[in-house]
């Protein structure tokens, strides 16, 4: 009885840990895709290929292809993809005042 009660013991502690490392993982991807975010200029996406592609959905008012887009391309989470396409709109909307 003690031995299976250490047994379940140490499949939840494993168990725990790897969650603890997964949670891990995806807050260190959540930091970096935010610090790009973050900045007055995210060249690092902007410059990509498939930067036109999505100023021309966000253009047709097809935002939530364009965040679809935007998150298999660069590996958004749906909140991150949004905030860049609501980024982006911004930027635009503010080139095309000036």
């Amino acid at each position: 009885m003690e031995l299976i009660i250490f047994i379940s013991l140490i499949f939840i502690i494993l168990y725990l840990a790897i969650q603890l490392m997964k949670t891990r993982s995806e807050l260190k991807s959540l930091e970096s895709n935010t610090q790009y975010l973050n900045k007055e200029e995210a060249s690092d996406y902007t410059d990509h290929p498939i930067h036109q592609q999505l100023l021309l959905l966000i253009d047709q008012q097809q935002d939530v292809k364009a965040v679809k887009l935007a998150r298999e391309t660069f590996g958004f989470s749906l909140l991150e993809g949004k905030r860049y396409v609501d980024w982006l709109k911004a930027k635009e909307t503010s080139n095309n005042i000036k």
